[in-house]
């Protein structure tokens, strides 16, 4: 067993390279891409998202949800292209590729590693929905991505825990410390994975400083992670539940002048973000 922390043994495996880091997959980019050319056909876009099964499974399940129960069942991608529209095709699509980064072999991490990707659909989709309650239209997609990887350090840190429970399986991971690691580190390895994968800026401050001190120079897109991220570790859907939090006596709820209304409506929004999560 290593006499060294397990602070330092994850720097060490990131620092080496030898512990299975995620990969940003560049499919979300060019998909997302393609999706908003507006020269494109309707069917080669169809016939694009066709090609992946995962993908156009999600997109006619999503069409055929109980939302639209009232509507006839939808058999093809392009159909589901005309019921749901471009924006909605581009978020699952996204969503679909990013679910691939939150697999695990390690039964020990499984259950942690589902909230995770849960939480970070529904902090996603939830500041989509503020953003757009709030009038702030154009920065909408914006805060939908910064909410999808605000706590990647946190997968970061689960995939180097992985390895060294490989390498060196006597080393003794209690589970208080693994969480202490993780709420110490997480913010800080989030902003340098997203650094690493050349994603904007505005992705990595979120992910480094969204449990922060509220200051005077967060901008709209972070003021919104952070209430939606507080919602969901107040509703639950997070890898620790909070439900003590009052979000809405937070300087960030403040700053945005959210009312309990619509702080209300946030929730019901963020229930509603668990069936793309599935």
């Amino acid at each position: 067993m290593s006499d060294k922390s397990l602070a330092e043994l994850i720097d060490e495996a990131i620092a080496s390279g030898t512990a299975g880091l995620p990969v940003f997959p560049r499919a979300v980019t060019e998909l997302r891409l393609a999706l908003k050319d507006e020269n494109r056909s309707l069917d080669a876009i169809a016939k694009q998202i066709a090609m992946d099964a995962s993908l156009a499974s999600q997109i006619l399940r999503v069409a055929n949800s109980s939302f639209y129960a009232s509507l006839s069942k939808i058999n093809t991608v392009k159909d589901a292209i005309v019921r749901l529209g471009l924006p909605k095709i581009v978020q699952i699509a996204t969503l679909v590729m990013q679910k691939g980064l939150f697999t695990t072999k390690d039964l020990a991490t499984t259950q942690f590693m589902t909230k995770l990707w849960q939480h970070s659909v529904a902090v996603a989709l939830g500041s989509e929905w503020l953003a757009k309650r709030l009038a702030f239209q154009a920065q909408a997609e914006e805060a939908f991505m910064a909410g999808l990887f605000h706590d990647i350090g946190e997968l970061l840190l689960i995939r180097c825990l992985e390895d060294l429970r490989l390498k060196e399986p006597d080393l003794n991971l209690p589970d208080d410390l693994i969480q202490e690691v993780i709420s110490r580190q997480h913010e800080a390895k989030g902003a340098w994975l997203l650094r690493s994968w050349n994603l904007p800026e505005i992705y990595c401050k979120v992910a480094g400083s969204h449990h922060h001190a509220e200051c005077a120079d967060s901008g709209t897109v972070e003021l919104i992670v952070r209430v939606v991220d507080m919602v969901c570790y107040k509703l639950g859907i997070a890898p620790r539940a909070q439900p003590d939090l009052m979000v809405s006596s937070s300087e960030e709820a403040a700053r945005l002048g959210l009312s309990e209304i619509t702080l209300a409506e946030l929730e019901i929004a963020l229930e509603d973000s668990l069936a793309l999560s599935a």
